[in-house]
């Protein structure tokens, strides 16, 4: 499983940093959910929590790529860390459903902080590993560890938060911010040149232009979007799916969170031997109808079992899908705009994320729960149409560490 890029002591450092800050990050995702709707019994208030959770990058992304870009990353790094500490411990404070509100300024805070972390991580580890085969076991064995947490942090959190444990769940993420932090002061970040000062007048955009010059990019980031969307508008109602058609507890819910935690598992060991074989538009196009069918075997079942083995089976596609899309867009990127690009592709997640937390109840007041999540179900396999069609094969693909970032973004333009 690609250790051997431990041997580099930087990137082990960094990557430790990441894995505990994964580990209390996953804790919450859907704990913040489930005591809000626990607090206030609203269906749209768990939608709102995720909406809000993926606001701040919509407004500041674009901006922060440009300080990932012109600051020392490690500085940005541990900087994001403490304040997205001091955001969560704020939730603490929301006990009573009048104090809901709390906690909506806390996600809100954090994810301000988190528009300039996951930048900063994807920028840093290059500088950190190179860009050969070094860099796709690098981003391997995050997903990998990433995914084991995505599995044990929800399924802790849900638990505790079930038992009305909640405040234990915050204190617990917020010692994982720290504890990264202070891991991330000691890792060295080289840049492959000093940081080029443009003007600050389409400084943000420049990322976007960089995308909108190269037809690998432009695929992903318009696979990325949909796929996106969709799976938003599906979690947003993972909640109330839970309980009125599985007829289950919040217990329920971790298990199907922890099923889908294994299955990035899987993908997430077998992604680096897929991107040394296959063109990434035959791996994202494989990946996305799969997820798309186990999703349409998923939410319309009615005992949580199969649920739980559809959910379990849609992580490894879903999960090889999201390495992939890490790796190539890492190594078509020069390092003078890789957070900019790096944050333009997490602006248009939390767009995605935005649009389909709000589409998602929207469309069940129209249409009715299980009619909701057969047509996002569909939206998911509609973008395995889509990947097929927009994006490129790329010469020298499935050759991993073939050339470098300025040659395969030369390459992507053909």
């Amino acid at each position: 499983m690609c250790l051997g890029v431990l041997r580099n002591r930087e990137f082990r450092r960094l990557w430790v940093a990441a894995t505990i800050d994964s580990f209390g990050s996953w804790l919450l995702v859907m704990a913040v959910p489930l005591h809000v709707f626990a607090l206030t019994g609203s269906a749209m208030s768990t939608g709102l929590a995720l909406a809000v959770q993926a606001l701040p990058t919509v407004v500041i992304g674009p901006w922060a790529g440009v300080v990932v870009d012109r600051w020392r990353r490690k500085n940005v790094l541990v900087v994001a860390n403490v304040v997205a500490a001091c955001a969560v411990a704020l939730m603490l404070l929301a006990t009573t459903s009048d104090r809901a509100a709390v906690i909506y300024v806390g996600l809100v805070v954090e994810n301000v902080a988190i528009c300039f972390l996951r930048p900063a991580v994807a920028a840093a580890t290059p500088a950190v590993v190179g860009r050969g085969t070094d860099l796709a076991a690098a981003n391997a064995l995050s997903a990998f560890t990433g995914s084991a947490f995505r599995m044990l942090g929800p399924l802790v959190g849900t638990f505790l938060v079930a038992g009305g444990w909640f405040e234990v769940v915050v204190v617990m993420d917020v010692t994982s911010y720290l504890v990264a932090a202070a891991l991330i002061t000691r890792v060295a970040v080289d840049r492959a040149r000093p940081p080029i000062r443009t003007a600050t007048a389409g400084a943000a955009t420049r990322g976007l232009r960089y995308i909108g010059r190269t037809p690998l990019l432009r695929g992903l980031l318009a696979t990325n979007c949909l796929y996106w969307t969709a799976n938003a508008a599906l979690t947003a109602l993972l909640i109330p799916f839970v309980a009125t058609r599985l007829h289950s507890s919040g217990r329920a819910l971790g298990y199907l969170v922890a099923g889908l935690g294994a299955g990035y598992l899987c993908g997430s060991a077998i992604s680096k031997a897929l991107i040394a074989r296959y063109p990434t538009r035959a791996i994202l196009t494989a990946a996305y109808a799969s997820v798309g069918v186990c999703f349409l075997v998923m939410f319309t079942a009615t005992a949580l079992p199969i649920a739980l083995v559809a959910v379990t089976a849609s992580g490894v596609p879903g999960a090889v899908a999201q390495v992939v899309i890490g790796y190539r867009l890492q190594v078509s990127t020069p390092d003078a705009v890789l957070g900019r690009v790096s944050a333009a592709f997490y602006t248009s997640d939390s767009v995605a994320a935005v649009t389909g937390a709000v589409a998602g109840p929207a469309v069940v007041a129209l249409i009715g729960l299980g009619a909701a999540l057969n047509a996002f179900s569909a939206a998911v396999l509609a973008t395995a149409v889509l990947a097929f069609a927009v994006v490129p094969v790329v010469s020298g693909e499935g050759l991993v560490g073939r050339g470098n970032a300025e040659g395969e973004a030369a390459g992507a333009t053909v």
